[in-house]
């Protein structure tokens, strides 16, 4: 059977993808492994916090949160619970609902999600400068 090329292509780009994009926590699953975090991920994630994920714009440039959206700096979490990592990758990826939080401001990746929620976690579990 001859399939054309553009199809193929779409599938070859959905399993490099699915392949190369950080897992996030399934129900039942252990978390991630914070101590893999490591400061290129972090600084990735500020650039696009700060630049293509439009983040800053409703939750400030230092974190500290607008009256559009909340602190991401430590404070009693009412969206990702606790702070903990996954919950903050299931905010940023699923948004939150009857909010302007949209799953992957700007457009980000499955991947650049990572990179933000490991830059939100290392602000407030690592004291990472906002």
């Amino acid at each position: 059977m001859n399939v054309p090329l553009a199809p193929r292509a779409l599938v070859g780009l959905a399993l490099v993808l699915t392949v190369s994009t950080p897992p996030a926590q399934q129900p039942g699953q252990t978390p991630p492994d914070t101590n893999a975090i490591t400061p290129a991920t972090i600084d990735l994630g500020r650039a696009i916090f700060h630049g293509k994920g439009t983040c800053f714009m409703c939750h400030g440039p230092q974190l500290e949160g607008t009256q559009i959206a909340p602190t991401l700096k430590a404070h009693a979490w009412r969206d990702a619970k606790n702070g903990q990592f996954d919950e903050i990758f299931r905010v940023v990826t699923h948004g939150v609902p009857s909010t302007v939080m949209v799953a992957f401001p700007g457009g980000i990746s499955r991947a650049e999600a990572f990179s933000v929620t490991s830059y939100v976690w290392s602000v407030n579990n690592r004291k990472v400068k906002p």
